[in-house]
């Protein structure tokens, strides 16, 4: 790795991370396209050097969010319970994935999520602590089996079934959605890591600057994150997925 492309990746990295805090996903949905169209990285390693920037975002934001209290631990601690073994799943089923075949489930899910997240602005927030469903610890348990699976198997934690989850169908207030989907990643995605680097999936020269970006957006996104109106934070989620799909998608189409 140059020290020019070690600052590059600093640089995505930090701009990742920071937009990532703020819809709750950690800045993996931008690492992961960016290390598949510009690097040329295979999915299992593009997937566990993000988690690696993830998990150094997450932790980082989710000391800031803990500080304001926007976690929702009684979502959380069965949620992370969940993600564990789905996490360990996730990174080895990765390793079974084409390069194409991972790229396009990339980019469907994306396009999917972004399609239920603006459906998402048309609905009212219960109150900030109203409980849901998804406080039925029995609930959370089987959510966070996908969560942690998702989480490791596309390197880009586990907002890809919170926000479904817990954004659209339990109707909770955004920012605390994203505080408890960080949460539950921080506490998680080292298991995947730990399972993918014992594969030698990690890419150690390239997650070593995108953690260390990973740190400071995480510290940065909770600032703004107060300052962002919920109908904004909704549609920022949105652009966010179209954007990783539509790079993934054009790779392909030559």
């Amino acid at each position: 790795m140059t020290a020019s492309g070690a600052l590059v990746l600093f640089l995505v990295g930090t701009a990742a991370s920071v937009f990532g805090s703020l819809v709750g996903l950690g800045g993996g949905f931008v690492v992961v396209p960016v290390l598949r169209l510009a690097f040329g990285v295979a999915p299992a390693t593009a997937a566990a050097t993000s988690l690696v920037m993830v998990f150094a975002n997450t932790g980082s934001a989710t000391l800031g969010y803990l500080r304001d209290r926007r976690v929702d631990l009684r979502i959380a601690l069965p949620f992370t319970a969940g993600a564990v073994p789905g996490g360990i799943a996730g990174a080895f089923a990765v390793r079974a994935a084409s390069p194409q075949g991972f790229d396009v489930a990339y980019g469907i899910l994306m396009v999917v999520l972004a399609v239920l997240v603006l459906r998402r602005r048309a609905l009212a927030s219960r109150a900030a602590h109203e409980r849901t469903f998804a406080h039925d610890p029995r609930f959370g348990i089987a959510a966070g089996f996908p969560l942690g699976f998702f989480s490791s198997f596309f390197g880009i934690g586990g907002g890809v079934v919170s926000i479904p989850v817990l954004l659209i169908a339990a109707r909770m207030v955004p920012h605390i959605v994203t505080a408890t989907t960080a949460f539950v990643v921080t506490t998680t995605s080292p298991i995947g890591i730990a399972t993918h680097a014992l594969r030698g999936d990690v890419d150690w020269a390239a997650a070593a600057p995108l953690a260390l970006g990973g740190l400071v957006g995480g510290a940065i996104g909770p600032r703004i994150a107060r300052r962002v109106s919920s109908p904004l934070l909704i549609s920022l989620v949105a652009y966010a997925f179209i954007a990783a799909a539509i790079g993934l998608v054009i790779r392909h189409l030559g």
